[in-house]
């Protein structure tokens, strides 16, 4: 997956060239320099959102967890992450 920057301008200017020639890429929209938008394919802004989705879970179960007080150690911790990565979409296996 590649990044592009182009234009706000340039873009307007060759929107579907643009979106035909998508594919896997990440164009980054700017105006004046700055970027100010992000265009992907469908596919991988859902796989973008499920992953999304899947750490705002951990995260209100980690938090749940640190408010209740009962902690659970670092290696647990981990072991329970590492597994639930095997399945998210697109995750890497942890390296060893």
């Amino acid at each position: 997956m590649a990044s592009r920057i182009i234009s706000k301008t340039d873009l307007r200017d060759r929107i579907r060239a643009e979106l035909a020639d998508l594919g896997d890429d990440t164009i980054v929209v700017t105006e004046r320099g700055r970027p100010v938008a992000v265009v992907v394919n469908v596919e991988r802004w859902n796989e973008l959102q499920l992953m999304l989705e899947e750490l705002e879970d951990r995260t209100a179960v980690l938090e749940h967890r640190a408010g209740a007080g009962g902690g659970v150690p670092a290696e647990q911790l981990f072991a329970s992450i590492e597994a639930d990565d095997a399945d998210v979409p697109g995750q890497r296996p942890a390296a060893s």
